[in-house]
């Protein structure tokens, strides 16, 4: 085979892998979590990639070193705790925690529901700070150790894909992800830019993002 065809395959090649999803792949990628699911969500969690579609936001996302997420059921079964803390340049003076009580849907058997957050707590290195905007989400189905939202303001919209604290540091599964990720952003409408992809070993607000080594097993 000569190296003007060999050429041509490869451009062909990056082409279709940069294509747009078409109407297929979207239904296989855009299946939200049904309601009666929703118990998987309760963990902790680690942000590994995540896009907006407001330039604001896209802007912001380069200087997350980390974002941990907690869901947990509360004891009345009826509403659940949404604790974001976010990390910034690697400065542990940034940390910006978002605390959100959600109600769980009475009616499970309702096959989709976008939960609201209408009572937001916002605090800035341990200050708290006024916040006045309200948020919404939509789950998606995905791995068995990931969660997959679309989290929308009054301003913006994210799409965030988060791994299981424990197996966040897998480099390699994470990346080959990625190409899913990215189509489905096209598909929910957002734009193409650079996305957040965690870098794995950032520590985090209130933890660190692997336990120390026990002294025990050393030399």
């Amino acid at each position: 085979m000569s190296a003007e065809k060999i050429s041509v395959l490869l451009l062909l090649a990056v082409i279709g892998s940069h294509a747009a999803p078409n109407a297929s792949e979207c239904d296989g990628l855009t299946k939200r979590l049904p309601t009666k699911d929703l118990n998987k969500i309760f963990s902790n969690w680690v942000l590994v990639w995540g896009v907006s579609d407001r330039e604001e936001a896209i802007d912001m996302l380069p200087n997350v070193s980390s974002s941990h997420v907690e869901f947990k059921l509360l004891p009345d079964n009826k509403t659940f705790s949404y604790i974001e803390r976010n990390m910034f340049n690697h400065n542990l003076s940034s940390c910006t925690t978002y605390f959100i009580h959600m109600t769980v849907p009475s009616n499970i058997e309702t096959e989709l529901q976008t939960l609201h957050a209408d009572n937001i707590r916002l605090e800035k290195g341990r200050q708290p700070v006024e916040y006045n905007d309200t948020g919404a989400v939509d789950f998606y189905e995905s791995c068995s150790d990931c969660l997959l939202l679309v989290y929308k303001s009054s301003r913006f919209r994210y799409l965030l894909s988060y791994k299981e604290e424990g197996s966040h540091r897998d480099v390699e599964q994470h990346k080959a992800a990625h190409d899913d990720h990215r189509k489905l952003a096209e598909c929910l409408g957002f734009p193409k830019k650079k996305p957040y992809v965690y870098d794995r070993v950032a520590d985090f607000c209130h933890k660190k993002s692997a336990p120390e080594a026990n002294p025990d097993n050393q030399s």
